[in-house]
């Protein structure tokens, strides 16, 4: 699949038998992969950040569908993601030592929201 195919969004909550999944906000199929690191194109990344990531497919924490990547927000990631806003003014340069940072993307519908990538994937 081209990068230019892969169409960005965030997952949905579909309740089945009881039991939360996730699932396309598209086509509202739950989602039968398990959480992973779908790639999406480096210039999807927004702003100064895109400058930070080391390849041109970043990895992010989601669910791949088809030609759909479903990016979960940092609040939903179930991993430890560093969050800037825990930093006091005046604190030293950023020594981040979580696994998982986020960075803003700008999804299909051409809304930005934070995704999560692996720390070793940019350079704070």
């Amino acid at each position: 699949m081209r990068s230019d195919d892969i169409v960005l969004r965030r997952p949905i909550a579909r309740w089945v038998a009881g039991e939360k999944h996730a699932a396309n906000p598209v086509t509202k199929d739950v989602v039968l992969d398990s959480v992973g690191t779908p790639l999406i194109p480096r210039r999807r990344i927004a702003g100064v950040h895109v400058d930070c990531v080391n390849s041109e497919m970043v990895p992010v924490r989601g669910y791949r569908d088809g030609r759909y990547v479903l990016a979960i927000a940092p609040e939903h990631a179930s991993v430890d993601v560093f969050d800037p806003s825990e930093r006091d003014p005046g604190e030293p340069a950023l020594d981040v030592t979580e696994p998982w940072i986020p960075l803003v993307a700008v999804f299909t519908a051409g809304e930005r929201g934070a995704v999560v990538v692996p720390r070793k994937e940019v350079e704070l």
